[in-house]
């Protein structure tokens, strides 16, 4: 990892590299269209690029400051995109020239910090750490405005921007680390959630990566088209969940005819934005299942699913109130189980 601390910025002209010719040109209007289905879902203007400071290394310049950073709103960008439609995604799905991230303490629990917000690292991701950044930002689901459920554990917070160059194209993307997994991200035209402030710290700052997550356990902070559909287009492979009596959770991979199977029934179930909560009875269901359909590229979704429960199935911003259907096929292939029993005891010959 090429990282380091901010310097004065030397006055004068910027040092020019093949990034910053190839931004000259741009700027001069020999603009290049996006690559066909890069945004897909995009459908806002594709601004000019305009000359943008770069270092030596060839990567954008970071400001040395930053005005505002809180929870409740996105870090502001320094650009709104340029050379691409920004509207479908924060990042296009394509590798960029050269991303940088650059960090600015915005809390810190043992001393104080006010705005502005000065740099603290700039960072030139590596091959790995690009690859896994840009997954995150491409795949990043878009923020509906529903309200999330936050705690209030005190803790730093980070403000994160990431400057990616494509050579015909610049995005900024500004994302907040806090403690709570509370804040929204943006490039200016697209709104998303705290998953890719989670993977920038996990990457570049305090937060530690999860290591060996068993398929079960994989977190997911939704992903691209979630809030159109319980299953975004793809075609994933399905994998049930349930937890039994025991503590211990049984596992049941689909092959790809049943996984098409049940991604058709989970895209067949009425929709409606979720709350995130359902209501049903103390004793803990028998039928209940978390569903994770794992994509070949991006994160994977994962559904909640309770026949006894209403609603019945649970999405990151969808939710269905009956999964009758849904249910019936699956417990063809992964048939219910005892689960936790409500008065505390606990079976040693449960499967």
């Amino acid at each position: 990892m090429q990282s380091r601390r901010p310097r004065p910025y030397a006055a004068g002209r910027v040092v020019v590299t093949g990034v910053a010719a190839a931004l000259a040109l741009v700027a001069c209007g020999t603009t290049t269209a996006p690559q066909a289905g890069e945004t897909s879902l995009a459908t806002g203007p594709v601004r000019p690029v305009t000359s943008q400071p770069v270092e030596a290394d060839g990567g954008l310049r970071c400001p040395e400051s930053i005005d505002s950073a809180a929870v409740d709103k996105p870090v502001p960008v320094p650009q709104k995109p340029q050379g691409v439609d920004g509207t479908g995604r924060l990042l296009p799905d394509r590798d960029p020239t050269s991303l940088v991230v650059c960090g600015y303490p915005a809390a810190d629990i043992m001393k104080p910090v006010s705005a502005p917000f000065r740099l603290a690292e700039r960072t030139v991701a590596n091959r790995a750490q690009r690859s896994a950044l840009v997954e995150a930002l491409t795949w990043s689901p878009r923020d509906t405005g529903a309200q999330r459920v936050c705690t209030l554990m005190a803790g730093n917070e980070t403000a994160y921007l990431v400057g990616a160059a494509y050579g015909d194209a610049i995005v900024w993307v500004g994302a907040l680390a806090d403690a709570n997994a509370c804040s929204t991200s943006t490039n200016g035209d697209f709104r998303s959630g705290p998953g890719p402030a989670v993977a920038l710290d996990q990457l570049f700052g305090s937060r530690t990566p999860p290591s060996g997550v068993a398929e079960c356990n994989r977190a997911s902070w939704g992903r691209l088209g979630d809030e159109r559909s319980l299953a975004p287009e793809g075609t994933p492979t399905a994998t049930v969940c349930r937890e039994a009596a025991d503590g211990t959770v049984k596992v049941a991979q689909l092959d790809a005819a049943k996984s098409a199977e049940v991604v058709a029934a989970v895209r067949a179930l009425p929709t409606k934005p979720t709350g995130q909560t359902c209501q049903g009875p103390d004793k803990p269901s028998t039928g209940r299942f978390t569903l994770l359909l794992t994509y070949a590229v991006g994160p994977p979704v994962r559904l909640t699913i309770d026949p006894d429960c209403a609603p019945a199935v649970l999405g990151s911003n969808l939710e269905s109130a009956d999964a009758s259907s849904l249910v019936e096929l699956v417990e063809q292939w992964s048939p219910r189980i005892p689960g936790p029993d409500p008065d505390g005891s606990v079976s040693s010959t449960s499967p």
